[in-house]
């Protein structure tokens, strides 16, 4: 799946929706596993504004069992 032009926004919806999961216990799960501590709003607010670090999401796919790829375009 090409996501290569999508915002914080709609991956994060993608990564819950097919985790089955609510952004409440993902952030719990990073807490368990990472010891950090985000705010539901304040996490709320970074996807919103596009502002999630690229270290975040690689927790987040950590955590919730993904693989991130990066591929040549095709010409």
């Amino acid at each position: 799946m090409n996501i290569t032009d999508w915002n914080n926004d709609e991956i994060m919806r993608l990564v819950m929706a097919k985790g089955h999961i609510t952004q409440k216990v993902l952030l719990d799960m990073l807490r368990e596993k990472n010891g950090i501590e985000i705010p539901q709003s304040t996490f709320s607010c970074k996807i919103r504004r596009n502002g999630l670090k690229l270290s975040e999401f690689q927790q987040i796919c950590n955590i919730l069992g993904y693989d991130i790829s990066l591929q040549l375009k095709k010409r």
